[in-house]
């Protein structure tokens, strides 16, 4: 139930050692359900949201894999974001990167402490998440593999195109989103790294909801 689901706390693997916020670079919160498969979604939520946003969007996708919704460390007004813009459409460079660089980080911390197997984890993002993911797929390739973008764009500046042959992308539009004239670059440079893109245009704004878990 969803406020099962928002309630969680943190917790490490039965087993495992507890990991603190000391441990790992960004806030965090870790979900199991009484009956466990081996995937795991990882989940990155949109501006002004926090790392509960899409506990419950993944619970409906799979109901039988661990869940971990994390928080963005940037801060506009007093919510939280993944890295700073000037604009809508323009972003502080330097903290992209920085922001890209803690959380590949985080990504590798959790590997090795949670024991998580980042070939059967699907990273998903919304919008300010989702293009944090795109960074992250550009900066550090090979380290994420199975990534679901909602909503993204492309947000770096004169990234020379990685080989990230091997990595799966599912890329999911909004017909009727304002930031959808954005996609078509998003999808011609993912094209150029070689990735295995899927891209589909939903009937949809920059809102998520049921049409996005249906084509998950």
């Amino acid at each position: 139930r969803e406020e099962m689901l928002l309630a969680m706390p943190q917790f490490a693997l039965p087993g495992e050692p507890r990991l603190t916020e000391r441990d790992l670079p960004f806030v965090h919160r870790f979900y199991h359900p009484d009956v466990l498969d081996d995937r795991t979604f990882m989940l990155l939520h949109g501006s002004g949201a926090n790392e509960t946003q899409l506990l419950h969007l993944a619970h409906q996708v799979d109901r039988e894999a661990t869940l971990v919704g994390i928080r963005g460390r940037s801060n506009e007004e007093g919510t939280p974001r993944w890295f700073r813009r000037y604009s809508p459409t323009t972003f502080d460079q330097k903290d992209v990167r920085s922001e890209a660089e803690a959380f590949a980080a985080f990504v590798e911390g959790a590997r090795d402490g949670y024991r998580i197997d980042l070939e059967k984890t699907v990273f998903i993002g919304y919008s300010n998440g989702a293009n944090l993911l795109v960074a992250l797929m550009l900066l550090h390739p090979g380290l994420i593999r199975n990534v679901l973008l909602m909503r993204s764009m492309l947000v770096l500046d004169d990234v020379p195109p990685p080989d990230l042959s091997g990595t799966k992308v599912l890329l999911l539009t909004g017909k009727h989103d304002s930031y959808g004239d954005f996609a078509p670059r998003l999808k011609e440079e993912l094209a150029r790294t070689g990735t295995d893109l899927t891209a589909v245009d939903l009937d949809m704004g920059h809102e998520i909801g049921a049409p996005d878990i249906e084509a998950i």
